[in-house]
């Protein structure tokens, strides 16, 4: 997401581990880093006194996703940027970015057997591209909620995250629902299962973006629906699609100035073979 959005949404992506035998709902090692493609949308709107104003951003990247083996505290994480390219602005400006010094220089964090990540390095990062390569929002993205032991159930488990970040603004993003297994499919000839999540959504924000007459908060609550499609036997994702929804105010500090804000999103992802 670009610095002229409120709400940071940020890249979405999954690898799996390399799996055999029957079906694996696990992460694990990956024979080979995983490349991934991602194409991520948003819109936010504010209706101000003297009419709606938009904001949109539009992000095209190529990701390597990679699990490395089991170690005391879980598995090393790494992701990095193998293309990206970021469209944003609003009614009255368009921005154009690139990668640049970002592409190829790794993210990595630890992955907990529970599916958490903690981050422990990350590349320095161009103020331009601080919401879009934020770790903590890209590492939330790059994991779906499995369910806890790997077992295949029929009822749902539940699962939270919470994504934070600190550019032109600070955004705390935090997500609570359940996932659930939904029947199965083919992708590309690979027969898989889908998994679906339904989360609730509260995302809240201070600071003073540029344009801004002042400093601003927000608050928004909505939905959250992500489909998954899990290659079972080769513990793998194959892809995803996602969709967001919220909704709530914005408040000008000083000027006594409320005003609705609404926010759309859509993420999708897929395995590139």
């Amino acid at each position: 997401m670009s610095r002229h959005l409120l709400l940071t949404l940020s890249t979405l992506v999954l690898a799996g581990c390399a799996g055999a035998g029957g079906p694996t709902y696990e992460f694990g090692p990956s024979e080979a880093p995983l490349r991934y493609a991602l194409d991520d949308q948003g819109t936010l709107l504010v209706e101000t006194p003297v009419g709606e104003q938009r904001s949109t951003d539009s992000t095209v990247a190529t990701l390597v996703f990679n699990i490395g083996g089991g170690e005391a505290g879980g598995h090393r994480v790494t992701v990095t940027f193998e293309a990206l390219e970021v469209w944003a602005g609003g009614d009255f400006q368009q921005e154009h970015f690139e990668g640049g010094d970002l592409l190829a220089k790794p993210f990595t964090g630890t992955l907990a057997d529970d599916g958490s990540i903690t981050v422990t390095a990350a590349p320095e990062i161009a103020a331009r591209l601080e919401e879009v390569a934020n770790p903590n929002a890209l590492f939330s993205y790059l994991l779906p909620p499995l369910p806890p032991g790997g077992d295949e159930r029929t009822e749902a488990w539940a699962h939270t995250r919470t994504e934070t970040s600190e550019a032109e603004m600070t955004v705390e993003t935090f997500y609570e629902g359940t996932a659930s297994f939904a029947g199965d499919t083919t992708w590309n000839g690979t027969a898989a299962r889908v998994i679906v999540s339904q989360e609730t959504v509260t995302s809240m924000g201070h600071g003073t973006p540029a344009g801004s007459p002042g400093a601003i908060e927000f608050t928004m609550h909505g939905k959250a629906t992500t489909r998954y499609v899990w290659d079972p036997q080769g513990a793998v994702m194959l892809a995803s699609s996602s969709t967001t929804e919220l909704a709530g105010e914005l408040e000008v500090i000083g000027m006594a100035m409320t005003m609705p804000v609404s926010y759309h999103g859509r993420r999708d992802v897929w395995l590139k073979r």
